[in-house]
């Protein structure tokens, strides 16, 4: 059971992370001089590639790892910092999704800075991700880089009289 849990985590997390280079790659090769036909394709390409591909791939890949999580039993601290970043990769997907939409509703070519945008942020979500669970850190070492103030209580003088 495991097992196959994690052939489908790391199969769909595969996937979704190539889709999420592909996609921004499509939309920067989008430019405003192709005609009509060659839109008409552009478009199914990145609707296909959004709705039949990314999402799915990303959906098994959240499912499997919430499967993963609960049949295995880990819930150490390096795993809520990796879901964090699972959760920021969810978010520049959805932002890559608005993006294949804006580029059927306006005028061409008026958005092409964020598709590389969108590659820069996410390709470091992808190495933390794969870093954090390679290296998977001790608490320890996750609780020293916390600064002390937000570790300890602090004195409140609110009550005081001036």
């Amino acid at each position: 059971m495991i097992a196959a849990l994690k052939f489908l985590h790391i199969a769909g997390l595969a996937s979704w992370c190539a889709a999420l280079i592909a996609l921004p790659l499509l939309l920067r090769g989008y430019s405003g001089a192709i005609g009509q036909r060659e839109f008409e394709r552009f478009r199914l390409l990145t609707h296909i590639g959004y709705i039949g591909f990314a999402t799915p791939a990303a959906l098994i890949t959240v499912a499997a790892g919430t499967g993963l999580i609960f049949s295995a039993g880990v819930f150490a601290p390096w795993l809520l910092i990796k879901l964090g970043f699972v959760a920021a990769m969810v978010l520049v997907h959805a932002w890559f999704g608005h993006m294949i939409q804006r580029s059927g509703e306006e005028k061409r070519g008026h958005w092409r800075a964020g598709p590389l945008l969108g590659l820069t942020v996410v390709l470091p979500l992808m190495a933390l991700v794969l870093g954090l669970v390679l290296v998977k850190p001790d608490a320890a070492a996750l609780l020293d880089l916390i600064p002390d103030q937000f570790l300890s209580p602090r004195i409140s003088d609110a009550g005081a009289a001036p």
